[in-house]
């Protein structure tokens, strides 16, 4: 038989060879679930020392089952989703019924049955300023959404109903009557601009009167150009009532006092012609005449009306500075 010594040689070489063998995840585990043996040493003094050591108790395919099931657990699964609409039908303008994912700040997401949700943003929820998106739609709510754009993968709906196509002639029409209006306008300031650069400061015109201000006056003194008769240009007067002047409709002369870009200054005052004045004075006042003898001439003042004695009196004058004059020649002849 053999000795027992040798037997437990042999087998503590087969243990330690196994535990060898085991993989990393193996011992671990085996660590973590350890088992209790009892192993007998040699007799001394005729006791048994038992020891604790710590063996693998799973071997290493069972390790390796137990790692893949871990790794199934930390997955995060999500439900899978039900597409109802291809690819193609995904298209710009379709119309679909989803229901609402997620509300966030900038807008809501739509299941609709795509393979991607499509993101309704705020200001595509209604007609006019939405403040909080939550005021408008709940989660799991049913909503009928556009396609608006699709870019990059990215899918953007709105829920504002799109116009029909009689709505969209009506608009294009409506926008093409207001350019022309736009170039109507534009084509009478041009021609009012070149009435008005013909008009010249001073000029005397005859116009209609178009309507009647507390303030003044509008009278039309070209085709398309109107200018201001102000209250203070119809009199001298004060306190005056515009009708007392001219009534609309009316013919009326005014003069142009000032042009200011496209606004007309005028009056209907009579201006005191001081040229004309001039001209006048200069044809009834000979060229020595001064502006002292040409204001007696016109009150009726002349010479004869003044008695002779005076010019008696005035007329030595002349001789009484000749003594004057030759005082200083005497005086160097005596020299």
């Amino acid at each position: 038989r053999e000795p027992k010594s040798r037997r437990r040689r042999r087998r503590s070489c087969r243990r330690s060879n196994h535990a060898h063998a085991m993989s990393t995840s193996a011992v671990m585990q085996a660590i973590a679930r350890p088992c209790v043996h009892a192993r007998v040493a040699p007799r001394t003094q005729n006791k048994a020392v038992a020891r604790r050591t710590v063996v693998a108790a799973v071997s290493e395919p069972e390790a390796a089952a137990a790692d893949a099931d871990g790794e199934k657990k930390t997955r995060r699964r999500f439900p899978r989703k039900n597409i109802t609409v291809q690819e193609d039908q995904v298209v710009v303008g379709a119309s679909f019924t989803g229901k609402v994912k997620r509300i966030q700040d900038y807008g809501c997401f739509v299941d609709f049955g795509a393979k991607t949700d499509g993101l309704v943003h705020i200001s595509e929820l209604q007609a006019g300023f939405v403040d909080k998106v939550s005021e408008v739609v709940s989660e799991d709510q049913e909503v009928k959404v556009w396609i608006k754009e699709i870019k990059d993968n990215k899918i953007s709906l709105t829920m504002k109903q799109p116009p029909t196509e009689e709505e969209l002639a009506a608009a294009k029409s409506e926008q093409e009557a207001k350019f022309a209006a736009r170039q109507a306008y534009k084509k009478a300031q041009d021609v009012k601009s070149q009435a008005v650069k013909a008009l010249k400061k001073g000029q005397k015109i005859e116009g209609e009167v178009k309507s009647i201000q507390p303030f003044g006056a509008f009278v039309e003194v070209a085709e398309g150009v109107e200018g201001l008769v102000h209250i203070t240009e119809l009199s001298d007067d004060f306190n005056v009532n515009v009708e007392d002047f001219c009534k609309v409709g009316e013919k009326v002369t005014v003069t142009v006092i000032g042009i200011e870009g496209a606004k007309v200054k005028l009056s209907m005052k009579e201006k005191l012609d001081l040229s004309e004045m001039n001209a006048e004075a200069q044809s009834v006042v000979d060229n020595s005449a001064s502006a002292l003898e040409y204001a007696f001439k016109k009150k009726g003042i002349s010479a004869d009306m003044f008695p002779k004695g005076s010019a008696a009196a005035a007329a030595p004058a002349p001789a009484a500075e000749a003594p004057k004059q030759a005082a200083p020649a005497a005086a160097a002849a005596a020299a």
